[in-house]
């Protein structure tokens, strides 16, 4: 494995998501402060996700052709307009101008895939899984700052400029940690295919390699466990915000020390044991087993509206919090070691692009069902129906995960 520009795109990773953990917490208050409902934030959510669903293929393909650190480069630029839009929108109390930043942060913030494709340009098959599950653990550290740092820029903000003003201190903020991603890949990212050969066609996205991924039948069934694992865990993900705040209460601050525990435990996950786990069981038998605990989680976390006592939600919250991001931890990278393996070695890009964009077709259809979900009431009490709707595709995810698990053994190599 090669160790310093893995070490590099790590650090560029954990950069990334410090901006990005920052606006996470923020979005439910933002669009709440413009009394939009569960169903409006889920579509604030679902227009980021649906331009990632368009630009992660082309971006992928695109670092294929012109190089990994250049479309870094460019992706995380964009990343800074998107985040100073934010905090404009949030000035000015403006809704639309609030989901023209969230829709400009997923076109330009659709870079994981290339990122992913330079880890697995620098490590071997027999580390990618390792390689992915420390990406994780980067961006799962990135998420226990980028939380705790945002609660603290609101509170200081708020303090200092007041309550209407004070909550766009983190959007500003994370302007300020992309630049700093920006300088992390321009002064120390070296390109990590410099000897590439650049396609002979110039367009950016290619449909036949669409089809003919999709065709593969093994990476067709991979791309179904994506898509249906990230459109279940996303139904908590959209509304947990809300969850927090309408149960507990929780401000700012405490959403963000919430989501820092959260990532927290996402760190040890796939910064610690990921690579010992996958050596030890196989990825694919991870892939199956990590939706079953991750169903086990949102069943604990749906009874916290449910009961009575504040105590007991609270424990049932943290406790339930912990085989969700394990189960979570565990099938994320597995997953992309397993698509990295079935492409060639010269379409990790446009593979794993690909494999980014059916997550984000799932992050565009599953926030408005998850937020329409939360809506419904359950003897008077909203809230547990996404995460038991969750559960049970989770649970079928599982099961078809152990179907696929002969994909372990398969060799195939996806051809032009």
């Amino acid at each position: 494995m090669k160790r310093s520009p893995l070490m590099i795109i790590l650090l560029v990773a954990f950069v990334d998501l410090v901006g990005f953990g920052l606006i996470i917490p923020l979005q439910a208050v933002y669009a709440e402060r413009l009394n939009a409902t569960g169903l409006t934030l889920g579509m604030l959510v679902g227009v980021y996700a649906l331009m990632q669903l368009i630009f992660n293929p082309i971006l992928g393909r695109w670092s294929d052709r012109v190089g990994r650190r250049r479309v870094l480069l460019i992706s995380i630029a964009g990343s800074v307009v998107s985040h100073v839009l934010l905090g404009v929108a949030d000035l000015a109390h403006s809704l639309p101008l609030l989901f023209v930043a969230r829709a400009l942060d997923g076109i330009t913030g659709a870079n994981v895939a290339t990122a992913q494709a330079y880890i697995a340009d620098v490590t071997t098959s027999e580390n990618r899984a390792r390689g992915m599950g420390l990406f994780g653990a980067a961006f799962g550290t990135g998420f226990v700052i980028g939380p705790a740092l945002g609660a603290g820029l609101a509170f200081v903000g708020t303090y200092v400029s007041g309550p209407q003003q004070g909550t766009s201190w983190p959007a500003f903020g994370a302007a300020a940690v992309a630049l700093a991603a920006i300088f992390l890949v321009w002064r120390y990212l070296p390109e990590s295919r410099p000897d590439r050969t650049a396609p002979s066609d110039r367009k950016m996205f290619k449909w036949s390699e669409f089809f003919s991924a999709f065709a593969h039948p093994r990476m067709r069934e991979l791309f179904s466990l994506a898509f249906f694992s990230i459109f279940a865990f996303v139904f908590l993900e959209v509304t947990f915000v809300y969850l927090c705040t309408h149960r507990f209460g929780l401000t700012v601050t405490g959403n963000g020390l919430v989501f820092a525990y959260i990532g927290v435990c996402m760190v040890i996950v796939q910064g610690g044991m990921v690579g010992r786990l996958s050596k030890r069981f196989g990825e694919a038998s991870l892939v199956a087993y990590g939706p079953m605990v991750n169903a086990c989680g949102f069943l604990m976390i749906s009874a916290v509206p449910l009961v009575s006592s504040s105590t007991t939600a609270w424990w049932l919250l943290l406790i339930g919090c912990i085989p969700v991001t394990f189960g979570h931890g565990i099938t994320g990278p597995n997953l992309n070691a397993l698509i990295s393996r079935q492409a060639g070695e010269d379409r990790q890009g446009s593979v794993l692009g690909l494999a980014q964009g059916v997550g984000s077709l799932a992050r565009a259809v599953a926030p408005v069902i998850g937020g329409f979900l939360y809506e419904i009431r359950f003897h008077e009490v909203r809230g547990p129906w996404p995460y038991w709707a969750g559960a049970g595709i989770l649970v079928l995810v599982g099961l078809f995960g152990f179907h696929v698990r002969h994909i372990q053994q398969q060799s195939v190599t996806i051809t032009e």
